[in-house]
């Protein structure tokens, strides 16, 4: 029932793909100051349970609170990808997997799909899909 749009969206910049590996490494690295520096002021944050999140030190706090009391290990990148759509935004789409370990000590496994909307050379929508592995 669905028509492929495949026409409507090339290849895009390589180096954005490099630009959402890079924030992550920060992010993983808890260098939370250059995480922010990836984001427009006005970033859109959709994470994976639905909620939202507005601007640059909503997604900064978020970030900080939920990133500070966990190590993640094992992050492996599955696929990596950048488009460009048939308006000329440009995406990041990507599928990584890691252990998430808490404070405890407890590990669990998770998988994300995610999407970077660039605005130039920064972040500015951020779409986040997940579940714990099976």
């Amino acid at each position: 029932i669905y028509e492929a749009t495949l026409d409507n969206f090339k290849i895009g910049n390589p180096e954005l793909v490099v630009k959402v590996q890079e924030m992550h490494m920060h992010l993983m690295n808890k260098n939370y100051e250059m995480v922010s520096t990836y984001f427009t002021d006005n970033i859109f944050f959709q994470l994976e349970d639905g909620s939202v999140l507005e601007g640059k030190e909503e997604v900064m706090k978020f970030m900080i609170d939920s990133f500070s009391s966990i190590e993640i290990e094992n992050y492996q990148i599955g696929v990596n990808f950048a488009v460009t759509t048939g308006n000329g935004k440009e995406w990041v789409c990507l599928w990584d997997s890691a252990n998430i370990v808490l404070e405890d000590g407890t590990s669990s496994s998770h998988k994300w799909m995610e999407a970077f909307r660039f605005d130039k050379d920064k972040i500015d929508v951020i779409n986040q899909f997940g579940k714990p592995k099976i």
